[in-house]
């Protein structure tokens, strides 16, 4: 008996301080050490516990088995009162001689606790992870945890690992230069250029010239070098065609060429440059609809079309909405050199219930008019743009409650716009709207 409490109390002080429980029998059976964390685990008082018999206080224990065996019990189960705990009991020598046993277990409530703590924090950590990785370098980034964004982050990352030419769809003002970029940055091109082009921003008669480059004295105003095209300067790396939809007809046919041969002929030059570019394009215009109406070229829309992303609008992922504020808020605290606010519960709330039907860039807008209008810190309501707080959302469309309510007729006109525009496919438009294909023909007359 002497032998054991001599021991317990040279290392008293260590099982003390351990976070797991720990019980000691003696050679009788009798408890002559717990520790604190036992109490904390069993829910047992301490103090009726020294002294007693191992099997009054809890039948199921092994401790005596393992003073019996000399055999260790390692993982095993027992029942403590109304709940398990998970123990580890191994035999107590004196040289040769069995004089106890110790028993170190962790409540199986706790132990499950810990794992499911630990299984969140690894889902946050890969949250971190997926969301930096989402970073196009560019003070951007590609945000989304809803599902759909997901399944375009996905097919975006395969993008990354190919070549081929991408097509990237959807609403102004929803990512697709953000997109095309993230798919650069993560590719085998990201050390080479990324160039730009807005198709519809720059005038016909300049546009070839723009892409292609031109020859001394090509035209009438010509630079006497000559001047590389933007396909040219984009060697290597990417060049990413915004607004293909407002390409000339008469230029797609040169476009169209370039794809195929991989070689440009500069304005007024003779001489064939080849190129090792990747081309990704954007649209906001329904181009299969303008092919079938010989508004856009088809050979040249399926040799865009290798890989398409269609980017929804904002209305239809609203819980990726608190991610965009907060990262936009951050950066817009940057670049207007002001403090980081807050935002009440009631401001994101009128956030998510608004439509967006300028998509992401009209969030970064009213965020940026909130920022500057704020006074405390924290952007309510009231810090919001007229236009915000006067409207609510209904099925994706934009209501001004400040005016009169919309008339059945009003919706759904406004319903069916927004349903063929999306869907130029008649009998994928009503299937959308869940009426038949005569059902849709008739309402179509109807707001004619």
């Amino acid at each position: 008996m002497y032998r054991l409490e001599k021991m317990i109390s040279a290392i008293e002080i260590i099982l003390k301080h351990v976070h797991e429980g720990i019980v000691i029998a003696n050679r009788e059976g009798r408890v002559v050490y717990v520790n604190e964390a036992n109490e904390r685990i069993t829910g047992l008082d301490n103090r009726k516990i020294l002294g007693k018999y191992v099997k009054d206080v809890v039948p199921d224990s092994s401790l005596i088995k393992v003073i019996e065996t000399g055999k260790e019990m390692l993982g095993n189960r027992t029942r403590v009162r109304d709940k398990y705990v998970i123990s580890n009991i191994v035999p107590i020598y004196d040289g040769d001689e069995i004089i106890g046993s110790i028993s170190v277990f962790l409540d199986i409530t706790e132990v499950e606790d810990l794992n499911i703590r630990l299984k969140k924090a690894q889902e946050q950590i890969a949250d971190l992870s997926q969301q930096l990785s989402n970073y196009t370098g560019d003070g951007e980034f590609v945000a989304g945890k809803s599902a759909i964004m997901k399944k375009i982050m996905y097919l975006a990352r395969k993008a990354a690992g190919v070549n081929s030419n991408v097509l990237i769809t959807g609403e102004s003002g929803t990512g697709k230069e953000v997109i095309a970029r993230f798919i650069h940055k993560s590719g085998s091109r990201r050390d080479k250029p990324f160039v730009a082009v807005n198709c519809g921003a720059i005038p016909e008669t300049l546009l070839e010239s723009e892409l292609f480059g031109y020859e001394p004295g090509a035209f009438t105003g010509a630079g006497s070098r000559g001047k590389a095209g933007i396909f040219e300067q984009a060697e290597g790396g990417t060049i990413f065609l915004d607004e293909i939809g407002d390409m000339p007809l008469s230029l797609q046919v040169k476009l169209l060429r370039v794809l195929q041969d991989r070689e440009i002929l500069r304005l007024g030059g003779t001489r064939k440059i080849r190129l090792d570019v990747r081309v990704m394009s954007a649209t906001n215009k329904p181009l299969e609809k303008m092919v079938a109406e010989k508004a856009f070229r088809g050979d040249l829309y399926y040799r865009l079309n290798v890989i398409q992303i269609n980017l929804p609008p904002l209305r239809e992922r609203k819980e990726d909405i608190p991610l965009y504020v907060r990262f936009v808020m951050n950066k817009l605290s940057k670049q207007i050199g002001l403090a980081t606010p807050r935002i009440s519960p009631k401001t994101m709330k009128t956030l998510m219930e608004y439509d967006f039907p300028g998509n992401i860039r009209e969030l970064e807008n009213i965020l940026e008019k909130s920022m500057i209008m704020d006074e405390d810190g924290i952007i309510d309501v009231n810090d919001l743009p007229e236009l915000v707080k006067g409207y609510t959302g209904i099925d994706g469309l934009c209501i001004d409650t400040r005016q009169n309510w919309p008339t059945l007729k009003e919706v759904e006109k406004t319903l069916l716009e927004k349903t063929l525009s999306a869907f130029p496919n008649k009998t994928k438009a009503a299937e959308m709207l869940g009426i038949s294909r005569a059902t849709l023909y008739r309402k179509m007359k109807e707001i004619d």
